[in-house]
């Protein structure tokens, strides 16, 4: 009964010592990480900032003085709704009478220091009112004439102005529609005699030259 406990108890031992002696197994590799659950999309391309468009500019007001002819002298208020665009209409006097005056002037290159203008202008001018020339003519034969005598008139005119946006000066040449009414004038052609001859509703109408020199304050 030894024999066979002695042979087993050395098969146990020869099987355990071959056991120790065995290399011991790799670990298995870690598991491939999961793919994220939340799909995160590419960003979007910045967009391009879009200038916002400037600020509507209010009219510009101002005060346009000028001497010329066959106009006289003049004030007009100017508005300026947009750069190329002037609107006037003010008061006139030529020496015969007081009047007024409205036009439109188109403006080129506004915001440079010479600018061309090209303007058209039409007004009236009421004799008796204020008139100071019939007074200086020694002639009473021509100083009849002209006094009381009504003035309308028509101008296109090309120019410029030199100086800033707020004080220019301006010069206009071109020509004029000239429309003068003598009425109830008495003409004394022979002032040594007793009677002299008298006429009325005498209408006079020409082209004529016309030049003016102004002086253009603006405000705004």
């Amino acid at each position: 009964m030894t024999a066979p406990r002695t042979a087993c108890l050395v098969a146990l031992l020869c099987s355990a010592v071959v056991l120790a002696q065995a290399p011991a197994p790799e670990p298995l590799p870690p598991p491939p990480p999961m793919p994220p659950t939340d799909f995160a999309p590419p960003p979007l391309p910045a967009e391009e900032a879009v200038p916002a468009p400037p600020p509507a500019q209010p009219p510009r007001f101002g005060l346009h003085l000028e001497a010329g002819v066959p106009d006289g002298i003049g004030a007009s208020i100017v508005v300026s709704p947009l750069g190329f665009l002037r609107l006037e209409a003010g008061w006139l006097n030529n020496g015969v009478g007081n009047g007024g005056r409205a036009g439109v002037t188109l403006v080129a290159f506004a915001t440079a220091f010479v600018r061309p203008l090209f303007g058209v202008d039409a007004g009236a001018v009421l004799g008796g009112l204020g008139e100071w020339l019939p007074d200086l003519i020694p002639d009473q034969t021509v100083r009849n004439v002209v006094r009381g005598a009504t003035v309308k008139f028509v101008n296109a005119q090309v120019g410029f102005e030199l100086g800033s946006r707020n004080v220019a000066l301006t010069v206009h040449l071109g020509g004029a529609y000239v429309d003068v009414a003598l009425s109830q004038q008495a003409l004394v052609l022979n002032p040594g005699a007793a009677s002299s001859s008298s006429v009325s509703g005498v209408m006079l109408k020409a082209f004529l030259p016309s030049a003016r020199l102004g002086l253009l304050v603006a405000f705004g």
